[in-house]
């Protein structure tokens, strides 16, 4: 592919996952209403300036996700996710690319796997806006980088996923 031919990755199609640590017998959640997140890197660099010029002296991986949601009216995620800055409990995070371009041939999308902590909460609430979460969540360790599969529910979650225009059965319960 020529550097003509490559495509823009869109943000929306970027979603957050979340599951309390403790819980890892049942399936990541999605936050709804996710307006826009931030993974971000850093590291300290120290200059150590020497008679012979400057060394860097690099200090450890830094790494963070800032989240923005607009508040759902009775979200178990956001719940969870409140609870567990109010308790300090440990969480995993996953940023699922979710495009059917790059899904693989057993069904997988490309993701970030990170365990941390969410650091801050804020429930802002303006009077001309919809009510919103501001979250920041704390990497621990080094994020992972690999491939992570959706259930259907959490497929049906992403919105405008394609559906075919054949009728489907009714999913029985």
């Amino acid at each position: 592919m020529t550097d003509t031919q490559k495509k823009m990755q869109a943000g929306k199609n970027k979603i957050l996952l979340f599951r309390l640590l403790e819980n890892q017998g049942e399936e990541a959640a999605k936050l709804v209403f996710q307006t826009e997140h931030t993974f971000s890197y850093s590291r300290e660099l120290e200059r150590i300036i020497t008679k012979d010029g400057s060394l860097i002296n690099v200090g450890g991986l830094e790494s963070e996700v800032a989240i923005e949601a607009i508040q759902a009216m009775d979200d178990p995620v956001a719940n969870m996710l409140r609870q567990s800055v109010i308790h300090g409990q440990k969480l995993e995070l996953w940023e699922v690319t979710v495009d059917e371009e790059l899904k693989t041939a057993d069904n997988k999308f490309p993701a970030i796997y990170a365990q941390g902590y969410l650091d801050s909460w804020e429930d802002p609430a303006s009077a001309e806006e919809n009510a919103a979460i501001s979250a920041n969540f704390t990497v621990e360790l080094e994020p992972q980088f690999g491939e992570a599969t959706l259930t259907e529910e959490q497929q049906a979650a992403v919105q405008y996923a394609f559906q075919d225009t054949k009728a489907e059965a009714p999913v029985e319960g």
